[in-house]
């Protein structure tokens, strides 16, 4: 959780809370813009393309408005029916404008794995002359109670 404040948190944007179940996890946020809200992010995992190295993140977005005058409080609380109208992805985009290995859209989140940095480093340590990348892959990630469990497998080459 501190490392994922120290990555995110900013003038824009404070991560509040994460809390990791196996059917679905939130994450929540307290924006600064466009209106002073707490948001929470529901999401849970989906399918992982081992070849594409991508994981992909389904998710849906809930907010409640924290500005005290009406008139912030009204602004705010039409900002957040438009992000249950679906307008949710262009907020996330903007707050995670400067994290390259997202690709958000409306209801997923596309995780490009070769870009995280500590995949990086998996992927450059060597086992058996050869990437350790190319002999195993990820097969699944869950979430058990306040838990990420990673699943690896050794990867079939054909």
């Amino acid at each position: 959780m501190a490392s994922l404040q120290q990555r995110l948190n900013g003038p824009q944007l404070r991560v509040l809370d994460l809390q990791l179940q196996p059917e679905e996890s939130v994450l929540a946020l307290e924006i600064q813009q466009p209106v002073h809200a707490r948001l929470q992010l529901l999401f849970h995992f989906g399918d992982i393309d081992w070849p594409g190295r991508t994981l992909l993140i389904h998710y849906r977005l809930q907010g409640t408005p924290h500005d005290s005058g009406l008139i912030r409080r009204a602004l705010g609380t039409l900002l957040l029916t438009a992000l249950d109208a679906g307008l949710g992805s262009h907020l996330l985009q903007r707050l995670a404008a400067e994290l390259a290995f997202l690709d958000i859209q409306p209801q997923h989140i596309v995780v490009h794995l070769d870009q995280l940095p500590p995949f990086t480093r998996w992927q450059e340590q060597s086992f058996p002359g050869k990437s350790l990348a190319r002999h195993l892959q990820l097969k699944s990630i869950t979430t058990p109670p306040d838990h990420l469990r990673l699943t690896l497998g050794w990867h079939k080459q054909g």
